[in-house]
């Protein structure tokens, strides 16, 4: 969507579509999404609280991130023009800042408001700027890579059974039937403190990219079916995925945001001087409950400048009984020998670590510096606070729902 200034930072086109629906069991959608019209960010929100505390969370956290971003669109188009580690690192900043306001605004009403007492909501954004993509994360909902036909997981679970598993205390098949998988260690609004956890990606021509909650994810276990039902037509495809998830049960609300990368060139200069983008080399192959919305509608509808409405934000109150988070401090961080573990219950993009894109992955939590998470010790990614915290008594009675494949519901 964006195009360089000058001739040597890339132009980028996208595209977009986002799909809500609010499942077969809940009454209503706690989950909430944006896809700016400029395709410049993208949120999806998965809230928690009963009593519609978890709309209001997500709804909170979607639109604070919103409109933080929208305020720096002239950071966004200054990186663009003239990619540089400073203007990353700023920008890096910028996501993060925008990520911990959302969670103090949703942390100080649900402090002051009884009946939003414990509100939370789990968060993913993925902002672009040029050719160059940077991820936050809270929480236990999704943002894939599909790319040259495998689909990875970029993000951690934050979730009790996750830990379980780096501890060594669960099997990868333990955890995927376990309920402890359906409790937050880290989230939005919750506790004091959240971690966020951060990626950064050079995008390529013919990248999918998904955002999804645990509504859609949970009913996909091998990420190769995402990466086939993305893989040619994206928006059916995304469709599609929602779809399944409700056949297959529909046991939470279900929201995933597909973006495809049309094309990625670099300007060049022609022997007579001018300049024309060219395909960059090595850059990718060729070319009534349910809300769908594509990002070409946005762009035509001029929703360019941050006002109200179009917007693809979604969500309606869900009844009691809906996520439920642990409080915590810093959250996990992306680990390429924990994820080497997988077994076949996940990816292959997740277990054969070697043919998942190359990316950079970076670890950022309140207080503390952004740091390399290229192949950090343990001790490194996960604080020894969240490594050693136990499950809560009774945690398997108090899961924030019930196991899809089992068809059981707390």
């Amino acid at each position: 969507m964006a195009a360089a200034d000058n001739n040597d930072a890339p132009r980028i086109k996208l595209e977009a579509w986002m799909v809500t629906d609010v499942g077969v069991v809940r009454p209503h959608n706690e989950d909430n999404a944006h896809v700016d019209s400029a395709g410049s960010f993208f949120i999806v929100a998965d809230g928690m609280g009963g009593h519609a505390a978890g709309e209001v969370a997500s709804e909170m956290a979607v639109a604070t991130v919103r409109e933080r971003l929208e305020a720096a669109r002239p950071q966004l188009a200054k990186f663009a023009a003239a990619p540089n580690d400073p203007g990353r690192r700023a920008l890096v900043q910028l996501l993060q800042d925008a990520v911990l306001s959302a969670h103090q605004a949703v942390f100080q009403r649900g402090s002051t408001e009884e009946d939003k007492n414990g509100m939370g909501t789990t968060l993913d954004v993925l902002l672009v700027s040029g050719a160059e993509a940077f991820i936050a994360h809270v929480g236990d909902s999704r943002t894939y890579l599909i790319r040259e036909g495998r689909a990875s997981q970029l993000t951690t679970d934050h979730t009790y059974a996750e830990v379980m598993v780096i501890e060594g205390k669960l099997t990868i098949e333990e955890a995927q039937v376990s309920q402890l998988r359906n409790i937050l260690v880290n989230a939005i609004g919750v506790s004091a403190e959240v971690g966020v956890e951060m990626a950064h990606l050079e995008l390529r021509r013919d990248d999918r990219l998904l955002l999804c909650s645990d509504g859609l994810h949970d009913y996909f276990p091998g990420d190769t079916e995402i990466a086939e039902r993305l893989g040619e037509d994206t928006g059916v495809g995304l469709t599609s995925l929602v779809e399944l998830a409700k056949t297959r049960g529909g046991h939470d609300n279900i929201t995933g945001i597909a973006i495809q990368v049309l094309d990625v060139a670099y300007p060049t200069v022609t022997e007579h001087g001018e300049t024309e983008p060219v395909p960059r080399e090595g850059r990718g192959a060729d070319e009534e409950n349910t809300e769908t919305t594509v990002l070409s509608d946005l762009a035509a509808s001029g929703d360019d400048d941050g006002e109200e409405e179009p917007s693809s934000e979604a969500g309606a109150g869900e009844a009691e009984g809906g996520e439920e988070a642990a409080p915590t401090g810093e959250a996990p961080a992306p680990r390429k020998k924990r994820r080497s573990k997988r077994s076949s219950g996940r990816s292959s993009g997740r277990a054969n670590r070697k043919s998942k894109p190359t990316r950079d992955a970076l670890v950022v939590v309140e207080g503390a510096s952004t740091k390399s998470a290229e192949e950090p010790a343990l001790a490194d990614t996960l604080p020894p606070s969240l490594i050693v915290v136990p499950p809560p008594e009774g945690a398997e009675d108090t899961a924030k729902k019930g196991d899809p494949r089992s068809g059981s519901e707390s």
